[in-house]
């Protein structure tokens, strides 16, 4: 804490904050757009009631973000489930190192279903390249965020790397919270989720003792995000489309926006939060390791292998499998009714796209089944 007296500078407001902050949102038209969400059948008056008796951060989560997000997710979404969640204790604070399919709604879902549970949130960290409207930083900082910086001078930003890697190990080693990161900086958008070495590298900058020691005191808690159907496919579609085919990609001005908006209202089906045990025997085995690169090379492999096993696989997932490879080894995990509602969606967002947009499709719904198996140890 000494070597980094700034260390705060780093967290999402508190709960003194809550009062000034909302009492300037509530100026805002476009966040009391927002709040209709909260309750359609409230008047606008009962809401900005509702908003003028939130004191604390919890209160936020609990009178706004979660109403808000079960209205959309009324919509969007067939069925929730979670498995792992029941092994958390709530005096005992974690890494969550997950899967990143969604901006927003990866670790807004943890959230939701770990206050379902009784359990305290998490604190959620998100690239500050998607916060560049003063009301959304805002918004985000009451629902426990804290901002990463995507781009910077190598020196600025190897000193906020430092100052990142300290701030989740105070907060999670300290008892404070538990920490959501992404396995990785953007999301899997071809459907392949490998954890990145450079993330267990930043979080080994503030390690003092080992290597084992300085992971082991994180705590870490793989978790996946398994969606039947990722509203954000169109968007995914045409940027790995354009990679594949060498033409540059140009992201429009409001692109991460649309993401963000159609991650959230857009259709999911089915989807499946699992949080995994911790790594402890996994990272007590590194030791027999010399080399540090290695040693991170090795922890990546074990959280890329219990994400995969956490996996709920869907019809269409089996099916893009087969479809792919133009076999039926998986034809005992999917109906023909499954399958060829599947192939109408494929066939209507590759609609107009060379042949590759609908290999490319088809292998990023393939990828959980393949990984899967990897997870599990097959051949």
């Amino acid at each position: 804490m000494d070597e980094h007296p700034d260390l705060e500078s780093l967290a999402p407001y508190q709960d003194k904050d809550v009062r000034p902050v909302l009492s300037e949102l509530r100026k805002h038209q476009p966040f009391l757009n927002m709040l209709r969400f909260v309750d359609t059948e409230a008047s606008q008056e009962s809401l900005l009631q509702l908003i003028d008796s939130v004191d604390t951060i919890r209160d936020f989560q609990t009178k706004v973000v979660k109403p808000w997000l079960r209205h959309f997710f009324r919509q969007s979404i067939d069925e929730l489930t979670c498995s792992g969640i029941e092994t958390l204790k709530p005096g005992q604070t974690h890494l969550y190192i997950s899967n990143h399919r969604d901006i927003i709604l990866d670790s807004a879902i943890l959230n939701l279903l770990l206050s379902d549970h009784g359990l305290p949130t998490a604190e959620i960290a998100i690239g500050d390249n998607l916060l560049k409207s003063g009301m959304v930083r805002a918004i985000t900082r009451l629902n426990k965020i804290f901002t990463v910086v995507r781009d910077a001078p190598p020196r600025e930003m190897y000193r906020h790397s430092r100052l990142l890697s300290a701030y989740i190990r105070d907060r999670v080693t300290n008892g404070k919270t538990s920490v959501w990161l992404a396995q990785r900086e953007g999301r899997a958008k071809d459907g392949n989720d490998t954890t990145q070495q450079g993330l267990l590298k930043m979080l080994h900058l503030s390690n003092e003792g080992s290597f084992e020691e300085g992971f082991r005191a994180l705590r870490i808690r793989p978790m996946s995000l398994s969606y039947e159907y990722d509203p954000c496919d169109r968007f995914k579609l045409r940027e790995l489309l354009a990679k594949a085919e060498g033409r540059p990609y140009d992201k429009k001005e409001n692109e991460d926006y649309l993401n963000i908006e159609t991650g959230i209202i857009g259709y999911k089906g089915r989807v499946h939060l699992s949080v995994q045990p911790e790594l402890q025997e996994e990272i007590g085995r590194l030791a027999a390791i010399s080399n540090v690169n290695d040693k991170a090379a090795g922890l990546a492999a074990a959280i890329d292998h219990s994400i995969y096993r956490s996996y709920r696989l869907f019809d269409n997932n089996y099916a893009a499998c087969d479809l792919l490879h133009g076999t039926a080894q998986w034809q005992g995990h999917y109906s023909q009714e499954k399958k060829q509602e599947f192939l109408a969606y494929v066939d209507k967002l590759c609609r107009g796209y060379s042949p590759k947009a609908r290999e490319i499709l088809l292998r990023k719904y393939a990828y959980p089944v393949v990984n899967r198996q990897q997870g599990e140890g097959r051949p």
